[in-house]
């Protein structure tokens, strides 16, 4: 209790005059500051370094590329009063390189002033003092713009045509950098669509592996570019062909067309469409008159075509290649048993009998090879109409005797005989006997 006492008494007493003593100290270092103006450091961060004189690698062909972010200066420091140092910003203080100063070394040292204050300014460096540079010859390449999509079309749509409003670009740089630019591509996002797009579209540069080249340091003629895409309603259709004519004697027409493509997929407008059902090639393009083997033709279907329709496929060229199969005729001997000679419209009182009812009778036929050996001949008949006998004689009533007649055959397909087959045949009448 008596230390705190004495230690009281040691602040309180004179108390005036300490008080005196401590604002005349402060008022002597404010003094000594005002008059004084006592330097010391000050640090700004982040300074870019500003670039002159460049037109000295241009005017000789050559292009620049400053290296490990050396344009631009972590920290600078000043030294200087306190008045100036309280007054400095970031802005106030420049770094520059002189390219008219150029090492051979590729370097360009760095010098640091102020905008304010710089001849009260004792001392101005910075964390790195030298821009660090690739230099190289000056290329200039021209490349034809190639233009592409991503996504795909709503179901039903294709795209039909792609341009844009400049189709060549420029583009200049570091030879080893304009070296290795493969290609020039614009690509626009076709997602959904089903209608016609018009948009602008970035120009990308990419190496011979489809990598993107990045254009910081390359000066391109175009950014961007306003690039068309073209919409149209698709639809595969038949294709259907047709023959004329006939083939040289002792040739028939198998009934077959090879025909390639037999399907295409054409595009236009939704409402044209709509309205066909087939491509239809003319059949004078396939004459087989004449023929003795195989007609083989190109057609170009893009003549078929309605206006305003076209192919969707870029991939073909609207030709078709077509083959019609031409065979020589085939012919078979057959043997038909008389009771496979059937006898008809008979008039009443009359009698009509094969002279031999039990012979057979050799017949010829002929017409494609496949049809004539699949005929099976159990099957086939023959027919004598007495009403065909007595119109090709032109007779009313029938007279008894033995006559010679021709068996009418109904033959399938393409098939037909090769000379008619004559039997003999007896009528009698009953009823006169």
């Amino acid at each position: 209790m008596k230390k705190k006492t004495k230690i009281k008494q040691i602040f309180l007493n004179n108390w005036a005059l300490k008080l005196f003593s401590l604002i005349a100290a402060f008022l002597l270092w404010l003094l000594v500051i005002v008059v004084e103006d006592p330097e010391a450091e000050k640090s700004f961060y982040d300074i870019p370094v500003r670039l002159i004189n460049t037109d000295v690698l241009e005017e000789n062909g050559m292009v620049y590329e400053v290296l490990d972010k050396t344009d631009s200066v972590r920290s600078v420091t000043v030294t200087a009063p306190k008045t100036v140092r309280d007054e400095l910003i970031s802005s106030d203080i420049i770094a520059e390189a002189d390219f008219s100063k150029l090492t051979v070394t590729n370097t360009v040292e760095i010098n640091f002033y102020s905008l304010r204050y710089n001849d009260r300014i004792s001392n101005i460096t910075g964390s790195n003092a030298i821009l660090k540079l690739n230099i190289e010859e000056k290329k200039t390449r021209r490349l034809a713009l190639e233009l592409s999509t991503t996504g795909a079309v709503e179901d039903g749509y294709i795209i039909s045509n792609l341009s844009a409003d400049q189709n060549r670009i420029e583009v200049s740089g570091p030879a080893s950098v304009i070296s290795r630019i493969a290609t020039a591509g614009a690509v626009v996002d076709v997602t959904d669509s089903n209608s016609n797009i018009s948009t602008y579209a970035d120009v990308v540069l990419y190496d011979s592996e489809g990598k993107v080249i990045e254009v910081n340091n390359l000066t391109v003629s175009v950014k961007s570019v306003l690039v068309h895409v073209d919409i149209l309603a698709s639809k595969t259709v038949p294709v259907r062909y047709y023959i004329m004519g006939t083939p040289a004697a002792g040739y028939l027409y198998t009934g077959e067309i090879f025909a390639e493509p037999e399907r295409v997929l054409i595009a236009g407008d939704s409402n044209v469409l709509a309205g066909i059902q087939a491509i239809t090639v003319s059949a004078e393009e396939l004459d087989i008159t004449g023929c003795s083997e195989d007609l083989k033709k190109t057609v170009d279907l893009e003549e078929y075509l309605p206006e305003g329709v076209q192919f969707a496929d870029k991939g073909f060229n609207g030709k078709a290649t077509i083959t019609v199969s031409i065979e020589p005729e085939f012919t078979r001997e057959l043997r038909i048993a008389a009771g496979h000679i059937r006898i008809t419209d008979v008039p009443a009182g009359y009698t009509v009998e094969l002279e031999n009812e039990s012979a057979s009778y050799l017949f010829s036929i002929k017409g494609l090879e496949e049809s004539v050996n699949s005929l099976d001949v159990n099957t086939l008949y023959g027919n004598i109409s007495m009403n065909t006998f007595m119109e090709d004689r032109n007779i009313e009533e029938l007279e008894p005797g033995t006559y010679s007649v021709e068996v009418a055959f109904t033959l399938p397909g393409d098939m037909v005989s090769v000379q008619p087959l004559r039997v003999n045949i007896v009528i009698s009448n009953p009823e006169e006997e």
